[in-house]
């Protein structure tokens, strides 16, 4: 995926306005600010994204994030380099997750670029990390929480582990 600065912010905001439509209620940003794009020192840029899905209970039974990173390539054009997609549902004792970070390492040690969480209950892994596939943008990336969060909780037994 290749942005160019404004395409990044423009992304970001859509990216909010989708969970919303889903009901998230965003904390970050606060309600009723954008999303901050976020420039290293390195010129890449990142944003984050984190809400409670619906229920009304406070604290909220189900959280969402979504964080992207994007390395500066040439002139004003971007390239997604790094993602974190994750559901914790409170409710149901799950988390999900899907990852593309440190894609050197994982890539020497695995030989994949990729990878998902399971953790059913929550913060009990049986697998530190399963094999996963790309995901290719965070409009899916959403929609794959989404489905996660209204599916059946997850048997991560299922899942192919890296280790």
């Amino acid at each position: 995926m290749e942005l160019s600065s404004p395409d990044v912010d423009d992304y970001a905001s859509r990216l909010d306005e989708l969970l919303e439509r889903y009901g998230v209620v965003l904390t970050k940003p606060a309600p009723g600010k954008l999303a901050e794009i976020l420039e290293a020192d390195d010129g890449s840029l990142s944003f984050e994204l984190i809400g409670s899905l619906p229920g009304g209970r406070k604290p909220a039974l189900s959280t969402i994030e979504i964080r992207e990173r994007f390395h500066l390539i040439e002139g004003d054009r971007f390239e997604r380099v790094g993602y974190v997609y994750e559901l914790i549902d409170h409710e149901r004792d799950f988390r999900r997750a899907f990852h593309l970070h440190d894609p050197k390492w994982f890539e020497h040690t695995y030989l994949v670029l990729v990878h998902e969480h399971c953790e059913r209950p929550v913060k009990h892994a049986a697998c530190a990390h399963y094999h996963g596939l790309p995901v290719r943008d965070g409009y899916a990336g959403v929609v794959a929480l989404i489905h996660a969060w209204t599916d059946e909780p997850p048997v991560c037994s299922r899942l192919r582990c890296l280790e």
